[in-house]
């Protein structure tokens, strides 16, 4: 039997052995020069960090949802949910004539603790507008709104009514809500003002063109809604 020879340095783990075809096997493993079939072991430290990502357990993102709200002429909280509407009175408008012009300020604001928003704006007819069996008088209708703080024009001409859009010009791009940045307030609550920029009320401005047509539109009336939409940024 062929003898072997075996070379060890300990300090730089260092293992040689003959293979049996006469050459030399060289191996690095682990920063180690190791024979074939070596077992080197050795001791480490570890440690190790853990991070729960979000505030006070509550992960990312927040509880609080994305909603905007109506406040009422009496300034009450409602939801005005698109399912159903909330009834808006209108002053003067059992007196809706031609060459008149119906004015209403709504206000609107986000209830979102933390989410800002974008808002539109779009005047609808509800159905094809028609009130019973009175003659519907929507084609004569003329509408403008604007912003009632900074007196931006949303759509129309509210300085002149009478230069207003029709219906199916009656929409547009409102503009930014920020955050309300305090707790969301229930329906029917009374309105408590947010952070500014949270709120805008909006004039909108109704007129029934004066024209020679409308004579035979005597006692007409009209049903029309504004839907108000809002998208989180």
């Amino acid at each position: 039997m062929k003898s072997y020879r075996r070379a060890e340095k300990q300090g730089a783990h260092l293992a040689v052995r003959p293979r049996r075809s006469g050459g030399w096997r060289i191996a690095l493993a682990s920063g180690a020069l190791l024979s074939a079939g070596a077992l080197v072991t050795w001791a480490t430290f570890s440690d190790a960090a853990l991070l729960n990502l979000g505030a006070n357990g509550e992960g990312v993102g927040s509880a609080s949802k994305f909603d905007i709200a109506i406040v009422d002429p009496d300034g009450t909280v409602q939801q005005a949910d698109p399912s159903a509407g909330l009834t808006w009175e209108i002053a003067h408008a059992a007196s809706f004539v031609p060459g008149r012009t119906l004015t209403t300020e709504i206000p609107v604001f986000n209830n979102s603790l933390a989410y800002d928003g974008e808002l539109s704006l779009t005047v609808e007819a509800i159905g094809d507008g028609s009130v019973g069996d009175s003659p519907n008088i929507m084609k004569f209708m003329r509408f403008s709104a604007k912003d009632q703080a900074s007196g931006e024009v949303i759509f129309g001409a509210p300085e002149d009514p009478t230069g207003g859009v029709p219906l199916a010009e009656a929409a547009a791009l409102v503009g930014d809500l920020a955050a309300r940045g305090q707790a969301s307030l229930d329906e029917g609550a009374q309105y408590a003002p947010g952070a500014d920029g949270s709120e805008r009320t909006i004039e909108l401005l109704m007129h029934y063109a004066d024209v020679p047509e409308t004579a035979d539109y005597n006692g007409g009336q009209t049903a029309i809604r504004v839907l108000f939409d809002a998208q989180s940024k």
